[in-house]
């Protein structure tokens, strides 16, 4: 190796000009750390330490599952598939709803109110909305309840085949539009709204736009929510349900009160029912901020089959007996070979009824206790080969070289 030459030495200034101080000054300090001597600890593999590992991960992932699994079948409900009203139930009397369309869980599931037994009817409602007038169906459910659940009652509607995953229906928005800025129509029809940007008679902006907000689901349930509740000094006590507080609480700083001018602006096609005759002084658009059944429609569901809550009750348990709930029938699932319900549920400490997390949680530590006793008796009982010493692994190690110089 050449010799190094000192900083700024010209080159004429030959060997005088290297200094061997150099490569003192460039070494680096003589710690444990800069020189990688540093004390560590290094996992050998030894049958105990094997077998310890295994049988706290069988431990630990058996009794969280047991857990989990506890806590799911806690949780009280009953979910109703009412997707045929209109086509099977009973026009204008009750009629038996078939027990397929329904399903619930109950500790308490005795003939004096059967959750398997409930009756539907439909029936063609003229209802008074703001400036207009109009002709709706109703779809009116009779239901049990047959043990008192304690609060917080949540109350759900389930969709299924709805694909709010699509790519174009994903980015079909406009979050200026939705944070309540009037968003001139060129920069709409730049953005991804499209097709749902304009309205093709009127050419006003549509609001909110997009197809997302267009899809909104809009069947609406009986509020106060359920009737004829038994053991009270009314025939017809309602047990209450509010819409407010149910969607995430930084949800709302996505959305603000829209700066449009009404003659600015239309509904979405599909709000038609709601908006009989457009935005109007009597109707006003929607104050999307405080619009919590929006703001849950629009935090997208990543699967197919999902559920939204639409409202909930924290205070007040629900008695058990017979209820009747009252839904304008809106929502057309079957031009898409869809099905929608209705869930009313308990809340447990991990949400409401999923037996999923508990079942895989059991199996993976059903697994890790099958290893384990696998290497407590190939370890133990069935004794194998003797194991190597670990001090061997060390790459620190003398070369056969050395040792045999150091023997002589």
């Amino acid at each position: 190796m050449a010799p190094r030459r000192r900083r700024g030495a010209a080159p004429e200034d030959g060997d005088d000009a290297n200094s061997e101080t150099d490569a003192l000054k460039n070494r680096p300090p003589n710690t444990a750390f800069r020189q990688q001597r540093m004390r560590a600890w290094q996992c050998v593999l030894t049958p105990k330490l094997i077998v310890t590992i295994f049988s706290i991960m069988a431990a630990i992932y058996l009794g969280f599952g047991a857990y989990l699994t506890y806590l799911a079948h806690t949780v009280r409900d009953i979910r109703i598939d009412y997707t045929d009203c209109a086509k099977n139930a009973g026009k204008g009397e009750f009629k038996n709803l078939p027990p397929e369309h329904i399903t619930a869980h109950f500790a308490k599931t005795d003939g004096t109110y059967d959750p398997y037994v409930a009756e539907w009817m439909t029936e063609t409602v003229k209802v008074q909305g703001k400036g207009f007038t109009d002709d709706r169906d109703y779809c009116r459910i009779k239901f049990n309840i047959p043990e008192e659940l304690n609060p917080t009652i949540s109350f759900f509607y389930n969709l299924e085949n709805f694909y709010q995953n699509h790519r174009r229906y994903v980015n079909s928005f406009n979050a200026k539009q939705l944070v309540g800025d009037a968003v001139d129509g060129r920069t709409i029809n730049e953005s991804t709204c499209d097709p749902i940007a304009h309205d093709p008679l009127s050419g006003k902006i549509i609001y909110p736009c997009g197809l997302v907000a267009n899809s909104l689901f809009n069947d609406t349930f009986s509020t106060p929510l359920l009737l004829s509740v038994p053991g009270s000094s009314s025939p017809n006590e309602s047990y209450p349900m509010e819409t407010k507080g149910i969607a995430w609480g930084g949800m709302k700083e996505l959305y603000g009160e829209t700066k449009y001018n009404l003659d600015q602006i239309a509904p979405p096609p599909n709000w038609e029912r709601r908006y009989k005759n457009g935005y109007t002084k009597e109707n006003l658009p929607p104050n999307l901020r405080e619009d919590e059944a929006f703001q849950n429609w629009m935090q997208l569901a990543a699967a197919p089959n999902f559920f939204k809550l639409y409202q909930k009750n924290d205070r007040d348990p629900m008695k058990a007996g017979p209820y009747q709930i009252d839904i304008e029938d809106n929502f057309d699932t079957t031009v898409y070979n869809g099905r929608k319900a209705f869930v009313i549920t308990t809340i447990s400490t991990m949400g409401s009824r999923n037996i999923w997390p508990g079942i895989i949680f059991l199996i993976v530590g059903g697994i890790c206790l099958i290893l384990d006793v696998y290497f407590i008796l190939s370890f133990f009982l069935w004794k194998p080969r003797k194991l190597g010493d670990p001090s061997y692994l060390s790459w620190n190690q003398p070369s056969a070289a050395q040792g045999h110089a150091a023997a002589s």
